[in-house]
């Protein structure tokens, strides 16, 4: 009966792209059909709820003894539930901005209509793939039952995953608008329209990433609130494809509608992403994330390869629909790309080349339906030609539009050459370089020499816009961001050094082969002006690289979590961010003595990481290189980022006290809050995770029964093993092993700090345990003690054998975090700060375009 919930939905959806602009008849239906859209979720929650086992998926994760919150969470416990909260999400979503957003409501209205055809496009694709998984489907005679995975009967868990997927929901929504917004030629305030999507949408992500860790800190046994885990790094990659388009209003000079738009795509390509990594069980096989997962044999050595090996089941419909959207993704931004430069509007037949690996991934799906071939069957080249085919089929007109471009230009850049009377400063482009095809061409060469498709595709998206740039000095970003792809590759050890070499020299050409530029053209660090628009530009090129970066390393870890090379990799690039907000908030300060400041936090850095590596303690002195150590990463980012907080903390004061009565309308304010709450948790981040190895054995301790063991300045005296079966909220037992820490007075013992006990929660239904972290918390910071399952394991052979009495020695592992509660209070900070900015953003919406000097201001 309640898969009829489905067949509605999808009426609902169809209706929705006939009549997107329903709601400006009727508002009535126009809710009742989004409604209708979000109902297969609420049906399948309450039959959650009411714990009705007649359907196989209730029969599989939920349970009568699961409390009521529980067995809510137990919807999204594998494939089918998320989708249909996801399409929930962009069902309300698409009703909230079911109005015309800032520049659409012209007379026609095109881009209106075109952004809500496509975002219930979008959801008209989750549905049918939630059809295929088909939620509501009959619980068969003799199921065997699996019971919700024991990590998913948290609190946290009842928050965390539907906060990330409404993350994603407005990331499609963000790409929907801007994808309209050009397709229709309607391009008024399109900043402003994209960061009314992007600013809640950056909100939602920080809430729920937030909550994650808070979820990895309190129950999973990471002794942290981060640990680099692929879906954990998945869900990252959104986080900072939003920043970037959140900065782009600041960046200086003019942003063009591309890269606009370019930006809303990567928001969605990435969340899509980010879903993939946990959807795909068995590619990311080293993420704790991954509860649903697929065997099949020994998996290839790359991302792609793995992706090809799913085999003709449920989870192979889904999985490669996300690889045919994120396939669109690229398609589109290629489009733009050729529009940027012909400055030609989009047409009908742009579309066409624009569904090109829809349509090679639809002929992958006809092999697959035939039931005895696989996605390993389609070719990986099919899907490489897909983008390759639009570049050499639009190249023809691309020319034809260039030579009318140059030839009327030529007048005046005669006049120009003349004035400036020397030829170092025309234009560069690779279009002068050669007529053959080079963004075709070096693709196909890097996926030959590769065999990865994800790498090739990656080169093209970057490569493309320095390729077809009037002047590839001035598309320098590009460069930059191919720079880091090809040096994050060798890094990985994805590619070899030759083809790393190779995409360097792709992104370098223009700068060797230019002419050198004339003199006067450099920028003078000292000149105070210089300073700002470097410090403006880092808010968006240090994000974008550090996106590279991550997407790269993640794409790495399909075997291993490379937790060491992303705190590695990643050092310098927040160092530069701290670095710019210093400059920023100083903008009214003396150039001069910034740049004195910043030279003497490099050489504090460099004497501290040359004589005093391990001076943090910790485990500053464990290698994460040949020959870098922890200590050495802290020394990079600790004094840069000290540097930046006063002057961000002042920067917050000013702006609060230019116009206390309207603060909470100033844009500044909250962004400034936003970025003093970054620094705060930078510095607890230092702590708690780049100073710990989480993998030294020093951080597991062993402790005789009522002795007192010395660890890093404590005593801990194991006083008792606990064992519970009644009064559990979750769980058939728990075992625990009672600790009392002491304060250390050389060896003295000194006064009881606290107790603490942690343990493991059995749940013999699922057969697994669970670490049940105990946490004690001061004033410096926290001590996590974790008593995990094989800790657990070894302790119950004892007790069987020689019962409770005889155990007399237990092992726990220990973390000492301090300043641990910077990281909660930065994101707190945070949090405040963003929603401050929506909210002020939502207010200076309202003011009319023709008072512009107002909304500048406030940029």
């Amino acid at each position: 009966m309640w898969g009829l919930t489905l067949w509605l939905a999808l009426l609902a959806s169809l209706l929705l792209l006939w009549q997107p602009r329903l709601h400006e008849r009727s508002t009535a239906g126009s809710f009742a059909l989004h409604f209708l859209m979000a109902l297969p979720f609420f049906a399948l929650a309450g039959l959650f709820i009411i714990n009705d086992t007649s359907y196989q998926h209730v029969a599989a994760y939920g349970g009568e003894t699961l409390p009521l919150k529980y067995r809510f969470a137990a919807t999204w416990a594998a494939r089918e539930g998320p989708l249909l909260m996801w399409l929930g999400w962009m069902a309300l979503l698409a009703w909230w901005w079911r109005q015309p957003l800032e520049g659409e409501a012209t007379d026609e209205g095109r881009a209106h209509t075109l952004r809500l055809r496509l975002v219930h496009g979008i959801s008209l694709t989750l549905l049918l793939v939630a059809f295929s998984l088909d939620p509501f489907r009959a619980t068969p005679p003799f199921f065997p039952t699996a019971g919700l995975n024991p990590l998913l009967q948290t609190d946290l868990m009842v928050i965390h995953p539907p906060l990330i997927f409404l993350t994603y929901a407005y990331c499609l929504h963000l790409a929907a608008a801007g994808l309209a917004s050009l397709y229709a030629e309607e391009l008024d305030q399109l900043p402003s329209r994209l960061l009314r999507v992007a600013r809640p949408g950056l909100v939602m992500a920080t809430l729920g990433i937030g909550l994650g860790g808070l979820w990895a800190y309190l129950i999973l046994d990471w002794g942290g609130y981060w640990a680099w885990d692929p879906v954990e790094t998945g869900s990252f990659l959104p986080w900072l494809a939003l920043v970037m388009v959140v900065h782009l209003r600041t960046r200086p000079g003019k942003v063009s509608e591309t890269v606009w738009v370019g930006g809303a795509l990567a928001t969605a390509l990435f969340a899509i992403f980010a879903t993939t990594v946990t959807r795909a069980g068995g590619v990311w096989a080293s993420s704790v994330h991954t509860f649903v997962t697929s065997d099949g044999g020994t998996p290839p050595d790359d991302v792609f390869g793995r992706l090809m090996v799913i085999r003709n089941d449920a989870a192979a419909t889904e999985v490669m629909t996300y690889v045919v959207l994120m396939l669109t993704l690229v398609g589109a931004w290629l489009v733009l790309q050729r529009r940027h430069v012909s400055s030609m509007p989009l047409t009908p037949r742009d579309a066409v080349w624009l569904s090109m690996p829809v349509w090679s991934a639809l002929l992958g799906g006809l092999l697959l339906s035939q039931g005895t071939l696989s996605w390993a069957s389609v070719p990986q080249w099919v899907f490489l030609l897909a983008a390759v085919i639009p570049l050499l089929a639009l190249r023809r007109s691309s020319l034809a539009l260039r030579e009318e471009a140059r030839a009327g230009e030529s007048e005046r850049l005669a006049v120009e050459v003349d004035e400036i009377g020397d030829d170092n400063d025309m234009p560069w482009s690779y279009a002068n370089l050669t007529p053959v095809p080079l963004d075709a061409v070096f693709t196909v060469v890097v996926y030959a020499l590769t065999g990865d498709v994800l790498v090739a595709v990656a080169l093209l998206v970057l490569f493309l816009p320095l390729y077809r740039a009037p002047d590839a000095l001035e598309a320098w970003p590009w460069a930059a961001a191919g720079v880091m792809l090809g040096l994050s590759l060798a890094w990985s050890q994805l590619v070899p050094l030759t083809v790393a070499g190779l995409m360097l020299l792709m992104f370098v050409t223009p700068w060797l082969l230019a002419p050198p530029q004339s003199e006067g053209s450099g920028m003078a660090i000292t000149v105070r002006r210089n300073q700002q628009r470097i410090a403006l530009w880092g808010s968006v090129v240090l994000v974008s690289l550090y996106l590279v970066l991550t997407w790269v390393l993640l794409v790495s870890s399909i075997d291993a979590v490379h937790f060491d090379a992303h705190e590695l990799y990643g050092a310098p690039f927040l160092a530069g961010l701290s670095a710019s907000f210093f400059v920023y908030t100083r903008r009214n300060d003396d150039p001069r003595h910034t740049l004195g400041f910043l030279g003497a936090v490099g050489i504090i850095s460099v004497g501290g990481m040359v004589l005093f590596p391990t001076a943090f303690g910790m485990d500053a002195g464990s290698s994460v290189s040949t020959n870098l150590t922890r200590g050495h990463i802290v020394w990079l980012s600790l004094p840069v980022t000290l540097l930046a907080v006063a002057p961000m903390a002042r920067e917050v004061v000013r702006q609060g006290q230019r116009a206390s009565a309207t603060a909470w309308r100033r844009i500044p304010l909250g962004a400034h809050v936003v970025h003093l709450g970054l620094l705060i948790l930078l510095l607890g981040h230092l702590s708690t995770t780049v100073l710990v190895d989480r993998g030294d054995a020093s951080h597991r301790v062993s402790l005789v029964k009522d002795e007192v063991i010395v660890h890093e300045g404590l005593g801990l005296e194991f006083q008792s093993i606990v064992l519970e079966s009644d009064g559990l909220e979750v769980g058939d037992g728990f075992v625990g092993v009672r600790i009392n820490v002491y304060e250390m007075d050389g060896n003295e013992v000194g006064d009881l700090i606290g107790e603490v006990m942690p343990g493991t929660l059995r749940f013999d239904r699922q057969g697994v345990p669970r670490s049940e972290v105990d946490t004690l918390t001061r004033l410096t910071g926290d001590i996590v003690f974790i008593f995990d399952g094989s800790q657990a394991g070894a302790l119950m052979a004892t007790a069987q054998s020689e019962g409770l009495d005889g155990v007399q020695l237990v092992r726990v592992t220990v973390y000492d975090l301090p300043h641990s509660h910077l990281v909660w209070f930065g994101w707190v900070t945070m949090m405040v700060g963003m929603a401050w900015v929506v909210v002020a953003g939502g207010s200076l919406s309202s003011v009319p375009p023709s008072d512009s000097s107002v909304k500048a201001e406030e940029e």
